[in-house]
């Protein structure tokens, strides 16, 4: 095969530029919003760990309804999607008048947390005790869900629990800061008619991160009273979800190896607009190029460009992909054969998205500390043409 050396020259040495840009770092984060209308992966519990009570006279259900709340008002739309957490039927909601109310759990999938940032849920709703700033030594914090009480009850807690599956305890709370029943009146504050927030910062999420422990969100609702209900949305988790795809985190095609060929599936996945849930390997709910960095970059810890998934990103991975022969044929072409950029072709594209990673030649992920000098580049560029010229 013939290669114009000189139109590759040029393309090289654009490519050496795209080495000189910060690289940037892609954090694992997984957000439910509930959006197909149901719990999902989620599971509805009672304190004793069994499934919800049927016989329950309140419930939570994903609800896209507008849910006339009186006084020509209506609850709050959800804050992703159509889909919020609220209670059914809503005329039971305080848990009053004699009804049957159990405690609630929603319960999360397990995941592994990597410290990249805040857990959050948007809230709304809320009358408990909790409803003010938290003070251990004023309010009940549960330690495990069995402490919860089996009804609810007018001196119980709403909110969530970051909770350690091995252990069975709950290792962080949080809670609503205020009142909020999810209509506007003029005379109401601005906080009575507006989702919160309600969020477990990063620095306190530290000390259980990257620990190899699974975790699960809980969100519970144990209060019965004025306001005696919650409704929720938009759970923001950063971590990754401990089901990834195939039972091992990447293994999209279940062979029980994470290599090139489940690269080569994903992004098959990716451009012919697969969603199969085993492809969403980041599991934020949708399939596309962000679960291809997800998979580069979290769970192989390596970088575009790594042709041989050896953890680095150095010349035996050009020597390689050039080796194949595919390189602006426009053949089909995988990620051991370069492509890098996911469109099943070995082009200049695949070239930028390798060398925009940032890693080229600086070792293993963990040990990056700087982007090359241009004096690597321009041996880098030397080396490739010479290697094209005699092709």
């Amino acid at each position: 095969m013939t290669y114009n050396s000189g139109k590759h020259l040029f393309w090289l040495a654009s490519f050496a530029m795209c080495l000189l840009l910060p690289r940037v770092g892609h954090a694992a984060t997984l957000v439910y919003g509930f959006d197909d209308g149901t719990f999902g992966d989620w599971e509805y519990l009672n304190v004793d760990g069994d499934e919800f009570p049927d016989d329950s006279d309140v419930s939570w259900i994903a609800s896209d309804e507008p849910i006339n709340i009186n006084d020509g008002f209506t609850l709050l739309p959800a804050t992703s999607g159509d889909f919020r957490i609220v209670p059914d039927p809503w005329a039971n909601r305080d848990c009053l008048g004699g009804n049957t109310c159990y405690t609630q759990i929603l319960r999360s999938p397990e995941f592994f947390l990597d410290g990249s940032g805040d857990l959050s849920i948007d809230m709304m709703g809320g009358g408990a005790t909790s409803n003010v700033a938290f003070d251990p030594d004023l309010h009940f914090a549960p330690e495990e869900p069995e402490e919860l009480p089996i009804f609810k009850e007018s001196t119980a807690l709403q909110g969530y629990a970051l909770y350690e599956v091995e252990s069975n305890q709950y290792v962080l709370h949080a809670f609503p800061s205020y009142e909020n029943d999810g209509k506007a009146r003029p005379d109401d504050p601005e906080t009575r008619a507006g989702w919160e927030t309600v969020s477990i910062p990063q620095d306190e999420l530290a000390a259980f991160a990257n620990n190899d422990k699974a975790y699960r969100v809980d969100v519970f609702d144990s209060y019965s009273g004025g306001w005696g209900w919650i409704g929720f949305d938009t759970v923001t988790i950063p971590g990754r979800s401990v089901d990834g795809g195939g039972g091992i985190p990447g293994d999209v095609n279940s062979d029980g190896a994470v290599d090139n060929v489940d690269m080569d599936d994903l992004s098959a996945a990716v451009t012919g607009g697969d969603s199969d849930s085993r492809f969403d390997v980041n599991s934020d709910g949708a399939v596309n190029n962000t679960d291809r960095v997800f998979w580069v970059d979290s769970i192989n810890n390596s970088y575009f460009g790594d042709a041989n998934l050896d953890g680095e990103f150095n010349s035996s991975d050009l020597v390689a992909v050039f080796s194949a022969g595919k390189y602006e044929t426009g053949e089909a072409a995988g990620w051991a054969e370069g492509d890098w950029d996911g469109d099943m072709t070995f082009s200049s594209g695949d070239l930028v998205t390798a060398f925009q990673s940032g890693g080229y030649e600086q070792g293993p992920r963990a040990a990056v500390a700087a982007v090359p000098e241009p004096s690597s580049v321009v041996l880098l560029l030397i080396g490739l043409v010479a290697f094209l010229r005699r092709r």
